[in-house]
């Protein structure tokens, strides 16, 4: 008897040995790859917060502003995130930089269709939140710990941008990431970051070609770093003049 069980035992383990890279298969993420400049961006393809289904691949030919916001801070939204995304949709009114520069804008969040709902329905309470940092009520009594905050968020965020009541334009795709394995898969997604320990992605930048080359990459080593999008505005530009010589 305690022979059928070790054999039993043995036979049960062989098994599993065998099984294992098939379950491993589904748990690895659709990236396994590294983002490296000079190197093709691994493809991915997600669902859109809009309603389509978006591949990496489908802009092959343009170029793209890839963009992994943090989305969450201390179980709120990140307010950078939103900001960024207003002025980008402000730079597209004012200065069409999609026609001008041959480029595609795409975002990638970690979350559910309803977390994202949460998301864009948090956009105007952020906004009036910088606002209010920039512009306190009885400015000229603020102690010099707030004075700083102050003129550090008149700094950051130079923009005033106020979405109204209305319907909020959504121009360029936000991608669910609802599982993660794009974000866990280019190693961005943590549970813990910039002391904040909740579900978020570390903020990064890519800039892709035409030809699916990464030109440009960031990862924020805090929510506050980010490169302006005037400098990023400026990189694509040398980038598509050095394509046209």
């Amino acid at each position: 008897m305690k022979r059928n069980l070790t054999t039993r035992i043995c036979v049960t383990a062989m098994l599993l040995a065998l099984l294992a890279p098939e379950m491993l298969v589904a748990q690895r993420p659709s990236i396994t790859q590294a983002a490296r400049i000079g190197h093709p961006m691994p493809d991915f393809e997600l669902p859109s917060y809009q309603g389509d289904t978006v591949s990496l691949s489908q802009f092959r030919g343009k170029n793209v502003l890839l963009l992994f916001p943090r989305g969450r801070y201390e179980n709120q939204w990140c307010r950078f995130c939103h900001y960024q995304y207003i002025e980008l949709v402000e730079l597209e009114k004012s200065r069409r930089i999609r026609e001008a520069l041959n480029l595609e804008i795409v975002q990638v969040m970690p979350y559910t269709k309803e977390e994202l709902d949460d998301w864009v329905n948090d956009f105007g309470r952020n906004l009036g939140e910088i606002e209010a940092w920039k512009y306190p009520p009885n400015e000229a009594d603020v102690n010099p710990a707030r004075r700083a905050w102050m003129e550090t968020a008149r700094q950051t965020w130079p923009n005033t941008y106020d979405v109204g009541s209305g319907e909020l334009q959504l121009p360029f795709p936000i991608l669910i990431d609802a599982d993660r394995k794009v974000s866990i898969g280019l190693e961005l997604f943590r549970t813990e970051w910039n002391l904040s320990r909740v579900e978020q992605n570390i903020p990064t930048i890519f800039i892709i070609d035409g030809d699916g080359i990464v030109r440009f990459k960031y990862v924020s080593q805090s929510t506050m770093d980010r490169p302006s999008f005037d400098y990023i505005m400026k990189f694509i530009e040398r980038m598509v003049l050095s394509e046209e010589a």
